[in-house]
């Protein structure tokens, strides 16, 4: 009997035991507080030639998930009237309690958040914090900031058979936005045509691969474009992969000697001055940019400033024209020789 006594007793003590360690779940979990996000400046002007000063200082009170619980941060931004889709989001050192961004570093990050590169926009910051999957995300009050970018663009490099494999003379693959992403056109001279990807233009770093997709940093094989011709090369460092897909540019248009039926009038990519070119007759008419003779990606515009299916360009009279087209700054010249 007094076997039975103690059993009762010891599962009557686990049971209470058992009920305060839920209840003290439930207390952790019901008594959240969020987290506050503080900015020491919310208009902003950035330029290239404050690169390394200090652009903005960032500060934050952590939320309050109860003891015992690992918590873990990040700042989102996002443009305003955006509500936060495809924010840039930025892990925050754990323990910390601010973070300081130079011009370049704010700049760099405002346009991966979407900014456009030069105009004055209104962007949303909050603290997004959490301490287990669990448990329920705690954002901070929103703080908004109006700030003008500008500009950065950054380089790399693409040396290979079809150039002698010389890296000063490379292909350049532009990120116009430095987000990571970079893009670059080669006429390839033949199938198989093997090439690599260099920071600078020398071999001190590069990268390779091992399955012609992943990029390997000072490691792996040759690169390989599997057919001859034209095509894009665009790289992206942020899931170190490349593609490789066919790709021309050309002309299109009354104006032009197959007309609107095409076929086009192919362009040059100018690796010097990055921006596609052609010297060629035109007639008085009308013509538009156009890429693989296809109408799925056209360029037209006014006043030397291009858009994606924009209006047909004029040519007022008929002669030979030099015509060029900028894929980066949706621009181009028209320009009677």
């Amino acid at each position: 009997m007094k076997n039975i006594f103690k059993f009762l007793f010891v599962s009557f003590i686990a049971s209470l035991l058992f009920s305060c360690e839920k209840d003290e779940d439930r207390a952790v979990i019901g008594n959240v507080t969020e987290g506050l996000l503080r900015s020491d400046k919310t208009d902003l002007t950035l330029a290239q030639e404050n690169a390394d000063q200090t652009a903005v200082t960032l500060s934050w009170d952590d939320p309050s998930y109860g003891p015992n619980l690992a918590l873990s941060n990040q700042l989102e931004i996002a443009l305003e009237g955006t509500d936060f889709q495809n924010a840039k989001a930025v892990d925050l050192a754990a323990g910390s309690s601010s973070i300081s961004y130079t011009v370049q570093d704010f700049n760099a990050l405002l346009l991966n958040a979407g900014a456009n590169a030069g105009e004055t926009e209104k962007f949303e910051l909050r603290l997004k914090s959490s301490a287990g999957a669990s448990i329920p995300e705690t954002y901070s009050p929103v703080i908004k900031m109006t700030v003008k970018t500008y500009a950065l663009i950054s380089y790399l490099y693409v040396p290979g058979a079809y150039q002698q494999w010389n890296p000063a003379t490379a292909n350049t693959l532009v990120s116009a936005t430095s987000n990571g992403i970079y893009v670059t056109y080669i006429d390839f001279t033949a199938a198989g045509s093997e090439f690599k990807i260099t920071v600078e233009r020398n071999w001190d770093n590069s990268y390779g691969t091992d399955d012609n997709v992943n990029l390997i940093y000072n490691g792996g094989g040759n690169m390989k474009a599997a057919n001859a011709g034209p095509q894009k090369l665009s790289v992206n460092l942020n899931t170190k992969k490349f593609t490789l897909i066919p790709y021309s540019m050309g002309l299109v248009g009354d104006a032009t000697a197959n007309g609107w039926d095409g076929p086009d009038t192919r362009m040059s990519w100018d690796d010097a001055n990055l921006s596609w070119s052609i010297t060629t007759s035109l007639a008085a008419g009308n013509f538009k940019f156009r890429v693989n003779n296809d109408w799925s990606e056209n360029y037209g515009g006014s006043n030397g400033s291009a858009s994606s299916g924009g209006d047909n360009i004029a040519v007022a009279e008929a002669g030979t024209y030099k015509i060029t087209f900028d894929p980066f700054k949706l621009s181009y010249t028209v320009t009677k020789q």
